[in-house]
Formats: structure tokens, C-alpha cells, sequence
């Protein structure tokens, strides 16, 4: 089998650099594996004080943050640092599986005896389409073993070309992190079929700026050779969850709605205020750069449009509707938002950005974009205001990107050794 960091193996030689979680002894054998649905899980017994156990592999989360679960007493071990959101499901599902059927479509483009699992099952949105942008690696890295992606069945249209297999589940994100005994026996199952087995590490946060991001969604991001000679556009990606707020009251305010009244109120009250909040921002853009255009997206019903802004919210989301929103981004010079998952394939697309991040999201800073250069144009392109900036400092930022990037990326990119 092959050796390399970015791999773990699983058959016929499964990975077993661990300890026993019991006695901390002796060298656990391997007796099976288990993928219930976000966990890819080794089974164990340990050959000094024969305890059998569950114990993740180091994939995705799990590279740092594993668990161990026995099989017979149901005990948990914390083997990484704890994350709530990543152990504690995974430790309650063990204890009570979900036996409901889970319907699974394979689709076979080219058969492989020698492959690659990628696990991008996730109960997260922007953690199923990190992992999923870990499929390039593989894709170019390993082009002798056969790439199969197991994916949410409403990412399957990110799949990009050359994959072997794609292993499409029928379930909804929240439940991903439960046990599912049905989902566990369908894919153990079709990895009996295969001589040599390993799974993608999944890295959480991937490398985004070795990102081609044409090879998921099929759509060319803005070219930034360009920038200068196309028509200004900027593109506001609105959520009704996370909203860009006036001061601190308001936003307890909205929290205390969400917990004791009505959602549908929350989101009508706050819709309003953060519509008003765009248009003055476009406002005062359009007041400095005459010729610009601009566009929302974003979960709700469609507003009003305000000189020259295209409202393409809508409340449903399906595989066109994204597919058109990543057009939008692909257009704009400047993408605005608050901070999240949704900023993920804006950025890929666009750019640059402006991101509102709320003091409570500072240790995730960047993990949300799709950051498109590795050189100081990172610094001018991605601006970071406060979640309680006013449309005017907003504003102010995309102004600088749009008029001031002529004269940055001269001073800074071309005007510099090693400029050819």
C-alpha cells in the first residue's frame, strides 16, 4: 500500500497508530471499519486486555478532535482536544443508533480496484464544501487510484470531473452526525468490492488559494488581469440568521426574538433594517464610482430594488439557483457580507470582499473565504470591518478596493524584483 501523510489506510491494511483507550496498552488490531454517516471509525481490539472499541480515524475533524467509544460498555474516550459538536453526537449515536433506512445513489463513472474515500458528510454547510475542495489534491496527487466522493445528495452537482465514484446520501445536514446502522452497512458493503482501500484526510480547512474553483461549480471566477477594465459590480450576500446590525441592543433584541417570539417576525423586522443598511451602503459607493452596479443574494422572498440592484434573493434554494448566484459572484469586484459559511463560493468567485465579523467569530477569522491570492494583494482585496460598522465605513472600503487598486497592485505587484 502506498505511504503518505495525506492518506490513511483502511484495507487491507488499516491504520492502528493508537493506543488502547482502556489499559493504554498494548497494539489494538484492527477487526473493521464503520462510516455511519460525518465519523469514519475504526474497530478494535486491543491484544493486551482484549477491551473492543470504535475509534476515529484521523480524518477531517477528527485529525485533532478523536474519539473512542467502546463497543461493549459504551464508555468514551476524549482522545483530542473535545469539541462538543464533532464528539458529543457521535458519543450519543453509539449509544442509541438510528436504525431508519437511508437512501444511498452510486454512481459509477470509471471503476478502480485501488481507491480513495472522501467523507464530506458534515452537518454543516461550509464543512461539506471544505472537504469537498480536498478532492483536487487527490484528483492530481493520486491519479492512479480511483477517487469515490461520499457527499450530501444536495452537493452532488460540486462533484468535479474524474472522480471514480460518487456516493450521493439522501439525508438531511443536521442528522450527519448521528449513527446511522443503515448508511453504516450500505457503504461497508460496496467497500468489500475493492482490493486496496484509504480515505482522504478531509482537511477542514484546506489550502483555498490552490483552489480552482471552475472544477466544481463549472463557472470561471473573476479574472483579476481584468479588474481594472470591467464594469464595477459588487454583490451583497444577505443571511436572515446572522444580520448585519446597528449597535449591541440590537442584536440581544434579536437574539431574545429568536428565543421567545415569533422567527418569521425576527426575520421581517430585521430584513428591513438590514435592507435600509445596504442601500445607503450602495448609496454612498455609487456616489464616488458613478458607473457601478450591484446585486443581492441571499435566503428570503425578493425585495426592492434600489438603483440598479438586482435582488435575486430568494427563499428556496435548489442546484440553478446556486449555480446562478455563483455567476453573480463571478462578475463582482467586491463581494459584502456577514461572516460565515455563506461567504465561502462568493469569495472563490469574486475578487475581493468585505466582511462584517461579529468580536465572537474573531478565532475563525478567514476561515470563511476562499482567499484567491497568496501575495500582499490578500491585505488590499479582504477587508474585515466590525459587526456593528456603519454603511458608510462599509462603504468607505469598497471605494479603496475599486479606485485604489490601479495604483496598489502597480506599486506592489509590478513595480517590485521579480516582476516579469
Amino acid at each position: 500500500m502506498k505511504v503518505d501523510p495525506h492518506l490513511v489506510p483502511a484495507f487491507p491494511v488499516q491504520f492502528s497508530d493508537l493506543e488502547c483507550p482502556s489499559c493504554g496498552k498494548g497494539s489494538p488490531v484492527p477487526i473493521g471499519l464503520a462510516v455511519p454517516g460525518s465519523n469514519v471509525l475504526g474497530a478494535y481490539r486491543c491484544d493486551n486486555c482484549g477491551y473492543r472499541f470504535y475509534r476515529d480515524l484521523p480524518v477531517g475533524f477528527a485529525i485533532d478532535h478523536a474519539i473512542a467509544l467502546g463497543m461493549d460498555d459504551g464508555r468514551t474516550f476524549y482522545q483530542g482536544d473535545y469539541v462538543h459538536f464533532t464528539m458529543d453526537p457521535i458519543a450519543k449515536g453509539s449509544r442509541k443508533k438510528n436504525m431508519a433506512p437511508v437512501q444511498v445513489e452510486r454512481r459509477v463513472e470509471r471503476r478502480y480496484d485501488r481507491v480513495i474515500l472522501l467523507n464530506t458528510l458534515d452537518h454543516l454547510y461550509g464543512h461539506v464544501l471544505l472537504k469537498l475542495w480536498n478532492a483536487q489534491h487527490y484528483l492530481d496527487a493520486h491519479p492512479d487510484l480511483g477517487l469515490v466522493v461520499i457527499i450530501p445528495k444536495g452537493f452532488e452537482w460540486l462533484v468535479p470531473e474524474g472522480v471514480a465514484e460518487v456516493w450521493s446520501v439522501e439525508l438531511g445536514l443536521s442528522r450527519m452526525l448521528e449513527w446511522h446502522s443503515d448508511l453504516d452497512d450500505t457503504l461497508s458493503g460496496y467497500l468489500k468490492g475493492y482490493e486496496e482501500v484509504y480515505f482522504a484526510r478531509g482537511y477542514a480547512h484546506p489550502e483555498k488559494d490552490r483552489i480552482d474553483i471552475a472544477r466544481f461549480t463549472g463557472i470561471g471566477p473573476f479574472p483579476l488581469h481584468e479588474f481594472q477594465a470591467l464594469p464595477p459590480h459588487i454583490t451583497f450576500v444577505m443571511r436572515t440568521d446572522r444580520v448585519w446590525h446597528r449597535w449591541r441592543f440590537e442584536k440581544w433584541a434579536a437574539r431574545s426574538l429568536s428565543l421567545f417570539g415569533s422567527r418569521a417576525l425576527r426575520d421581517r423586522i430585521w430584513r428591513i433594517v438590514q435592507d435600509r443598511r445596504m442601500a445607503k451602503c450602495f448609496d454612498r459607493i455609487k456616489k464616488e464610482v458613478p458607473a457601478l452596479t450591484a446585486s443581492i443574494v441571499g435566503l428570503g422572498a425578493p425585495g426592492r430594488t434600489y438603483h440598479g440592484m438586482e435582488d435575486l434573493r430568494s427563499p428556496n434554494m435548489d442546484v440553478e439557483r446556486e449555480r446562478s448566484w455563483c455567476e453573480t459572484y463571478a462578475r463582482s469586484h467586491v463581494v459584502i457580507g456577514i461572516h460565515g459559511s455563506n461567504m465561502l463560493l462568493p469569495t472563490a468567485h469574486a475578487a475581493g470582499c468585505v466582511e462584517i465579523l461579529p468580536y465572537d467569530r474573531y478565532r475563525n477569522l478567514g476561515q470563511d473565504l476562499a482567499v484567491r491570492n497568496n501575495d500582499i494583494m490578500q491585505l488590499f482585496l479582504y477587508r474585515f470591518v466590525d459587526e456593528y460598522a456603519s454603511p458608510i465605513q462599509v462603504a468607505r472600503h469598497v471605494v479603496s478596493i475599486l479606485k485604489d487598486h490601479a495604483a496598489y497592485s502597480r506599486n506592489n505587484i509590478k513595480n517590485v524584483f521579480g516582476h516579469e
